[in-house]
């Protein structure tokens, strides 16, 4: 019984931690025949941030960094493609929903186990989201947009700031598409 109860322990444990480890999820999406290679200089369009406290300097700030460490040149005028930012907060999409394990004691010669599991509770968290897009300025045609959900509203803090910059360097090595 023992025994029983560490491997069931392990398991419980084993559940808790692969679950519990939310991350960031990044995604892109690229017109394909482009050729990125071509792009050197970018200027600023739009930036639109909807989430409270959240500065809208600071993003485009950091996106400019991280633009700028990769090669690309941010110009005023006559630059190859167009950077729009968007950032905003949705509910968050995955169920929360719960497993139970239960062990009793023996007593005398019978012992129980049990195992129960729990519907959705609540209404799920807030989290955002954040879309980059790529635009040729020429043609207005999207050529890349790249976007980063799950990301906890937490990092849009001041003090957080090195997740966040984390958050848009992970999203920005996407472009451009190998």
């Amino acid at each position: 019984m023992l025994r029983l109860f560490k491997i069931l322990s392990l398991m419980a444990f084993s559940c808790f931690f692969l679950l519990g480890c939310a991350s960031v999820k990044y995604a892109n999406d690229f017109k394909s025949g482009t050729d990125f290679s071509q792009i050197k200089t970018y200027s600023w369009r739009a930036a639109t941030v909807d989430i409270a406290g959240a500065d809208k300097a600071n993003l485009q700030r950091l996106v400019d960094e991280q633009l700028q460490a990769q090669g690309y040149q941010l110009v005023d005028q006559g630059a190859n493609v167009w950077v729009d930012l968007q950032v905003f907060s949705r509910v968050s999409k995955g169920g929360n929903t719960s497993i139970g394990i239960g062990l009793g004691l023996p007593l005398g010669r019978n012992g129980s186990i049990s195992l129960g599991t729990g519907k959705a509770l609540g209404q799920g968290k807030q989290e955002g989201v954040m879309v980059i897009d790529i635009t040729e300025q020429h043609t207005n045609a999207l050529l890349w947009r790249g976007n980063a959900e799950a990301i906890p509203l937490l990092f849009f803090t001041l003090k957080s700031e090195p997740k966040l910059r984390d958050t848009i360097r992970q999203l920005l090595l996407q472009f451009p598409p190998q």
